[in-house]
């Protein structure tokens, strides 16, 4: 069936700094006599419903708050919205329920719940969902019911809980019992993410505590952060008092333990005979001794799943020293349907392993291989005939140098280029500033030999890099200056992602610079930024993010102790109660606080 006008792009929202959509406008042109309010209300409501059913969540919102029958338009759009993001801030249960009335055709629904409570269940839990996830939760067994009770034709369920391990006990007798009602609701149920990102896999408490939950048999895309892997290894085990198992229709997985293993890679190979996708990751104490380890056995035992598509391996910490070249190249080899390859900390792992890539894997179209150490520049050339190349996370591989880059300058379908820590210099990015990569993400990360001059060439090349990029990280780098920012602020007009982490010439100058950004159009387009450690801003600094500057921001990072400051002017909490949509992080996350759970700072307040 065809996308209606409402649904042609997910909604990303925050409540901006109006009352929300289904507030009372703040004010009518209509009433003060201007004739802009007489020109909107001459509109047909069809014609402004369709308008306003093509923006985003949060540009429609505040466009309710402009006049009445803008207002009423916004709630005819938005009460036909099939899909709504709201994981970019966090909504009250008042302002989820404005943002929700009336909307009985969403199916798709991320909410970040870091200020919602049990009661949020009312209006979070309807028939129309398919796909629920809920980040950053700290729930109790009264909501899960209701979204058991009320979610009846639920295919996705992905929780993130934000419980801290020391009252999750309390909480919960077991884990699986709150997941219960779901299972019994929820019966058309396929995909099951359960994280608890403030827990640690080799925790003991954990193998006792909340114990891994019955998975139902119909569940084809399973996530599971974290579990053990002696504790994993029961998922996969066949009983016979079951007609059907798990394993039956499994065809994604994920699991974050404390040890991979080739048992448990060898046990989930020869059980899961669908399996299209499998991403393993660990974080061991101490480097694993054999026979607890991931080794050539295991890899070669990955070759035997034939309609494996998409591989990430994962260490934290230590790193696959058990594994050598000849079990990579011997996986790449045996998989010639392989889209996406990921190893990260693959310390054996050197160019060799990707020659020939693009005739092992044609359709290879991801392929991360992060804190790499072996790699050099020759594996970005080994690389560059693979054209159907859209992701590329060279990250952490030092030996990483221009040649490289001009090689992956030549990628034409490439959109994500990750080279954290690489040997590069201002004359690289100069050449892809002039390829033909249609990059929309970029991270640059420690390069600590380039500098503005080097951004200059990256942007104002002859290459199409500066009209299509979105995110940019280059935190870490101390060359880079207000130049730079001045530089990005002219030629990415459309970034909406900025990472400037660190940088130790960032003064307040360069705030001035981004605030201003979007002024002279309808729209800025800047979401997240990062100045955690800028430690040349002003004690006063954010003073620039008052309205009407940077209005469409919707994560700051600040770094730590910034919150606790006095004698600043606005403080924290003054700044977000101007700003309700806004996220301040004072807890030095990476952007976005991705994988952390912590409280809302205004909480802290």
């Amino acid at each position: 069936m065809e996308d209606t006008v409402a649904e042609k792009k997910p909604r990303t929202a925050g409540d901006g700094d109006g009352d929300g959509c289904n507030g009372e406008p703040s004010g009518t042109a209509e009433s003060s006599g201007g004739g802009g309010g007489g020109l909107v209300e001459r509109l047909p409501e069809a014609l402004l419903v369709e308008v306003l059913g093509r923006l985003d969540l949060d540009d429609a919102c505040s466009a309710a708050a402009s006049c009445r029958s803008l207002h009423a338009a916004a709630n005819a759009a938005l009460s036909a919205v099939t899909a709504i993001d709201l994981s970019a801030f966090a909504p009250s249960n008042a302002i989820l329920g404005r943002i929700l009335a009336g909307n009985g055709a969403v199916r798709i629904l991320t909410v970040n719940c870091s200020l919602l409570d049990d009661s949020a269940a009312s209006v979070i839990a309807r028939g129309s969902l398919r796909e629920l996830s809920l980040l950053k939760c700290s729930f109790s067994m009264s909501f899960f019911v209701a979204v058991g009770a009320g979610c009846r034709n639920l295919r996705s369920l992905k929780l993130e809980m934000a419980v801290a391990p020391d009252i999750l006990y309390s909480r919960y007798s077991g884990f699986g019992t709150c997941l219960a009602p779901i299972y019994t609701g929820c019966v058309y149920l396929e995909t099951l993410w359960v994280k608890f990102p403030l827990l640690d896999p080799r925790t003991a408490e954990y193998e006792t505590g909340t114990g891994l939950p019955l998975i139902p048999s119909n569940i084809k895309d399973l996530l599971l952060q974290p579990v053990s892997h002696s504790r994993a290894k029961t998922v996969f085990l066949k009983t016979t008092s079951l007609n059907k198992h798990i394993t039956d229709s499994l065809e994604s997985l994920s699991l974050v333990l404390d040890t991979i293993t080739d048992e448990l890679v060898m046990l989930i190979t020869s059980n899961v005979h669908k399996l299209v996708e499998l991403c393993l990751e660990d974080e061991p104490v101490t480097q694993p001794n054999l026979p607890e380890d991931l080794t050539n056995v295991g890899l070669q035992a990955l070759g035997l799943c034939h309609n494996l598509r998409h591989l990430s391996l994962t260490r934290r910490c230590c790193d696959f020293r058990r594994v050598s070249d000849a079990g990579y190249a011997a996986l790449l080899h045996s998989g010639k349907d392989l889209k996406k390859f990921e190893v990260s900390n693959g310390s054996c792992l050197s160019d060799l392993a990707c020659l020939d890539l693009e005739k092992a894997a044609p359709n290879i179209s991801e392929v991360r291989l992060l804190n790499c150490a072996l790699l050099t520049s020759d594996t970005a050339k080994s690389l560059a005939p693979c054209t159907n190349l859209r992701v590329l996370d060279l990250s952490g591989c030092k030996s990483i140098a221009d040649s490289g880059l001009v090689s992956i300058s030549k990628l034409p379908n490439l959109t994500l280029l990750d080279l954290a820590g690489a040997d590069i210099t201002d004359a690289g990015l100069s050449a892809l500033g002039n390829g033909r990569c249609l990059i929309s993400s970029l991270c640059l990360r420690g390069c600590r030999r380039i500098g503005s001059n080097g951004i200059a060439s990256l942007l104002c090349g002859t290459g199409t890099i500066n009209k299509t990029l979105i995110s940019l990280d280059i935190g870490n780098v101390p060359r880079i200056s207000c130049r730079a920012v001045t530089v990005i602020a002219r030629n990415c007009e459309q970034i909406s992602s900025l990472c400037l982490r660190n940088c130790l010439l960032i003064t307040d100058s360069s705030l001035e610079v981004l605030g201003s950004m979007g002024c002279d159009s309808s729209k800025c387009s800047l979401r997240m930024l990062d100045l955690a450690y800028c430690s040349k801003l002003s004690r006063n600094f954010l003073r620039h993010f008052e309205p009407p500057q940077f209005r469409g921001l919707r994560w700051l990072g600040v770094g730590k102790n910034v919150a606790q400051r006095r004698g600043c002017s606005p403080t924290v909490a003054e700044v977000l109660e101007r700003k309700p949509g806004l996220t301040i992080c004072c807890n030095a996350c990476d952007m976005g606080c991705r994988n952390k759970s912590h409280p809302d700072i205004r909480f802290l307040q």
